[in-house]
């Protein structure tokens, strides 16, 4: 917070934290805060503070409703390498040439050259949507998020529809979407990506009426 009015329990310059206001709200909604994972951005916007870092990541939270649910991992799984039978002067060996995890001696080779895990931090270079004058994520961003969280066939919802971005990767990965969006202009530009077709709130009470 740098201008304007400071909230209750703030000080002037002091960072508010919405993202994470936000997770613990849910969390004491009876929602199931999962996991936050960081979007790393190899390009983040310039800004001229000298009094901090540079902003270059922005937070992603897993929510469930129950603690079990759907989560594909092996459709997200990220690149990995084969570290082989690593020994350490103790007599164990590297995990994934970790330090402090390690197989006894003669245990299986660490394989990963089929995948690993994927980690919580995501490297996505922002990209720009000429038809939006506002900030949109870019399709990397979300295609991992599609591919863990709905099965193919199913369908995902985005509250905050925005320009359609989840709405075409969703296509574009075998899935159906619902988006909401409440300014009718988002809407227009959602329905020139991808052939979705859109409503706005207020399209939607229109027809309504006259039915």
């Amino acid at each position: 917070q740098t201008s304007g009015i400071v909230p209750d329990g703030l000080k002037p310059k002091d960072l508010i934290g919405i993202p994470w206001r936000v997770a613990f709200a849910l969390q004491a909604d009876g929602w199931y805060l999962r996991q936050d994972i960081i979007w790393h951005k190899p390009n983040p916007m310039p800004e001229s503070v000298k009094d901090r870092c540079t902003k270059a990541h922005e937070y992603i939270f897993l929510l469930a409703k129950s603690p079990r649910y759907y989560y594909d991992a092996e459709a997200v799984k990220e690149p990995g390498q084969d570290w082989g039978q690593r020994e350490r002067k103790d007599g164990s060996a590297f995990v994934d040439g970790t330090p402090g995890r390690a197989r006894q001696s003669g245990g299986k080779n660490c394989d990963f050259s089929n995948g690993r895990n994927r980690r919580s931090v995501w490297t996505v270079t922002t990209k720009p949507y000429r038809e939006a004058h506002f900030a949109t994520f870019p399709p990397a961003l979300i295609q991992p998020c599609i591919r863990a969280g709905c099965p193919a066939g199913g369908t995902v919802l985005d509250p905050f529809g925005g320009s359609g971005t989840t709405g075409e990767v969703a296509a574009s990965e075998g899935r159906k979407a619902i988006l909401i969006e409440l300014n009718p202009e988002y809407v227009k530009l959602a329905e020139n990506r991808g052939g979705l077709f859109c409503t706005s709130n207020a399209e939607h009470h229109a027809r309504s009426e006259a039915t």
